[in-house]
């Protein structure tokens, strides 16, 4: 593996490049700019093998090195693609592999004890209120339970599991890196949310003037209740258990950043063009976010 030197580290997830629009604003970020930093890549780039190697291939020519874990939407099966989500889980580790763009933890910015900094891939899943305890499901008032917009409900395919719940086989995939010696502080990264606190807006980031102005969606469809599907109380333990002290996370398709116990949660998304316009999604002026720099 190439070693970066006092890398920069910055955070993206959730640019579904499947819309033209965001897979020409990957095209242009910097080609320059970034050639000797790290980039954390949190899922959800594409649906589809082709879309997510063309992708990483782009993003690979402007970073000195990626980290990636796969969202939901990789997980998609369609167009007989896979025969399940699980072969497509397989079949995008392998494609990292090929492409060096890893998945497992590495340590950028020097190799002794106490230098540099580790970056932790984790994968991970949503845990449903009925599949029992750890899940972030909150009530919410007016909901569809039926879920009817989501589209896991329609295009991923689980085989083999045995009754496990699909957040408990993904958190389980992580047993060998928490077992792993960390002589650095650590990064963290997954695609899901570990908290539920981090779905919710707080008094710094609304403002009724700017909820005037359109510029903050407070909730795009009431009808639609998030927390189903957010993320799982089990990825925070794991988190705890590795001593992160910033976790990177995507899914929401909301940037900001909270504090809990010492640890920084930040969300860095695309999102869709149509967020965008519409102010649920903002503070994309500079492309990725920097959350490290060598001299940290």
């Amino acid at each position: 593996m190439k070693e970066i030197k006092s890398p920069r580290i910055f955070a993206l997830s959730d640019i579904h490049v499947d819309y033209l629009e965001n897979m020409l604003w990957t095209e242009t970020l910097s080609p320059t700019d970034y050639l000797n930093d790290v980039l954390i890549l949190g899922g959800d780039v594409s649906c589809s093998l082709h879309g997510l190697r063309k992708a990483l291939l782009c993003l690979k020519a402007k970073f000195g090195k990626i980290l990636f874990v796969p969202g939901n939407h990789e997980l998609w099966v369609r167009r007989e693609e896979c025969p399940d989500s699980m072969t497509k889980l397989f079949r995008v580790v392998n494609l990292c592999k090929t492409l060096a763009v890893e998945t497992r933890p590495i340590k950028v910015g020097g190799a002794g004890d106490g230098e540099g900094v580790w970056i932790v891939p984790l994968f991970s899943w949503y845990r449903r209120p009925e599949e029992g305890s750890k899940s972030l499901f909150v009530t919410k008032k007016g909901e569809d339970l039926n879920l009817n917009v989501w589209g896991d409900d329609y295009f991923t395919k689980w085989n083999g599991l045995n009754g496990a719940a699909v957040a408990d086989i993904f958190l389980q995939m992580n047993e060998k890196t928490l077992q792993q010696r960390f002589n650095a502080p650590i990064i963290s990264f997954s695609h899901f949310l570990p908290r539920m606190e981090l779905m919710f807006y707080s008094e710094s980031e609304v403002d009724s003037a700017s909820v005037e102005r359109g510029e903050i969606v407070m909730d795009a469809n009431p009808s639609f209740n998030f927390s189903r599907v957010a993320g799982c109380a089990g990825l925070e333990e794991q988190i705890r258990s590795l001593g992160s002290i910033i976790h990177i996370y995507g899914h929401q398709h909301r940037n900001r950043e909270r504090h809990f116990d010492g640890i920084r949660y930040i969300s860095h998304c695309l999102g869709y063009p149509s967020e965008r316009k519409s102010g649920q999604v903002w503070n994309l002026q500079q492309g990725p976010r920097l959350i490290w720099s060598g001299a940290h």
